[in-house]
C-alpha cells in the first residue's frame, strides 16, 4: 500500500463528506477510495471513520490521524513548492493582507496583472481595516497605510496616496465653503475613526505645516462610508484621493480647500525578514511595485 496515497484519499473522503465525493476530486472509482481506507484502517489497527447511510463520521483515532497526515501533506507540498521555485517556477500559495477599501479599489487591478503572469499562484487575499501583525497572523504580505512602526519587517514604498477635503454641494450650499483651514472648526466633519493622526486634518499653510483639530459629527471605520455620508452632504469629509476623486469626475462631490497642500499617505509592502524569499513572494512584490509606479507616471 501505498501510505502517502493512502493518505491523500483518507482527507479527499473527508474534507469531500463522502466515499463518493472523494472519489470524484480525485477521479478515481468508488471501489479504489473504499478499498484504500480499509487497508489504511487494517494497517493502523483502528477505525478512522464510522459510516451511516447519510453521512461519515470521524472517529477519535480519525481525528489525531488525519491532522497528522494534513500537516505532512502540506509540509510535502511546501517542500516540493520550494524546490521548484529554487528552478524559477512560481507556484503556490499567498496570504495577503489589506485595508479594505484600498483593497477594492486600488489593489485588485494589480493583482490581476500578476494572476495573469502567474496563474499557478493562489492568492488569498484578507481586506480590513485592522493594522495585522504579519508574522503572528501567517501573513506573506501586508499593505500598510500611514506611519510605520519600529520592527524587524522589511518594507518596501509602495506609493505616496494624495489626499484632499471633499465636500457635496448640497451641503457647501447650506453651509458655506470652507476658505481657510482654521474654518473647518465651524464645519461638520466626518471622521475615519481608524485614523493615526486621531481628529487632526493636516496641511501647508505659507509652507510650514498646519493641523486642524476637528469635531466631528460622525466617526466610522469605513471610509467608502464616509464617502457616502458626504455624497449625501452630511459633512466635510478628508480622504485619499482614490475614493474622492472617481464622485469629483461624477459631480457628487468637490474639493475644498483646493489652495491648500494636504499632506500624502504613505503606503508601504511589508513582508517578513527570511533567509529564503519565495520566488512567488517576489513576483507579487515586483508585479505590485511596477504596477504602481506605472500608475503615477
Amino acid at each position: 500500500m501505498d501510505r502517502l496515497q493512502a493518505m491523500h484519499i483518507f482527507r479527499a473522503v473527508v474534507d469531500a463528506g463522502s466515499f463518493a465525493g472523494g472519489a470524484r476530486k480525485l477521479e478515481l472509482s468508488n471501489a479504489m477510495v473504499s478499498k484504500q481506507i480499509a487497508k489504511l484502517e487494517a494497517s493502523l489497527g483502528v477505525r478512522l471513520l464510522t459510516r451511516t447511510t447519510r453521512r461519515l463520521q470521524l472517529t477519535a483515532e480519525g481525528e489525531r490521524y488525519l491532522n497528522g497526515a494534513s500537516r505532512l501533506l502540506d509540509e510535502l507540498q511546501e517542500l516540493e513548492t520550494g524546490l521548484g521555485e529554487q528552478r524559477g517556477e512560481v507556484r503556490g500559495k499567498l496570504r495577503l493582507s489589506a485595508p479594505l477599501d484600498f483593497g477594492v479599489r486600488a489593489l485588485i487591478p494589480a493583482l490581476q496583472a500578476f494572476e495573469c503572469r502567474h496563474p499557478a499562484v493562489m492568492l488569498d487575499v484578507v481586506l480590513e481595516d485592522r493594522r495585522v501583525d504579519p508574522v503572528a497572523e501567517d501573513f506573506d504580505l501586508v499593505v500598510r497605510i500611514g506611519e510605520l512602526e519600529d520592527s524587524s519587517l522589511i518594507a518596501r514604498p509602495l506609493m505616496d496616496m494624495p489626499r484632499h477635503v471633499y465636500a457635496a454641494p448640497s451641503y457647501l450650499a447650506r453651509h458655506g465653503t470652507p476658505t481657510h483651514p482654521a474654518d473647518l472648526r465651524g464645519h461638520r466633519c466626518l471622521h475615519y475613526s481608524l485614523a493615526r493622526e486621531g481628529q487632526y486634518w493636516h496641511f501647508q499653510v505659507e509652507g510650514a505645516p498646519y493641523r486642524v483639530r476637528i469635531r466631528p459629527v460622525m466617526a466610522c471605520n469605513n471610509g467608502r462610508a464616509l464617502t457616502e455620508a458626504a455624497i449625501r452632504g452630511m459633512g466635510l469629509v478628508y480622504k485619499p484621493a482614490f475614493l474622492g476623486e472617481p464622485e469629483v469626475e461624477a459631480g457628487r462631490l468637490v474639493r475644498v480647500l483646493d489652495g491648500f497642500s494636504v499632506a500624502p499617505i504613505s503606503v508601504h509592502l511589508l513582508y517578513a525578514e527570511r533567509e529564503f524569499i519565495p520566488a512567488r513572494l517576489r513576483a507579487l512584490v515586483d508585479t505590485l511595485l511596477a504596477h504602481f509606479a506605472e500608475a503615477r507616471a
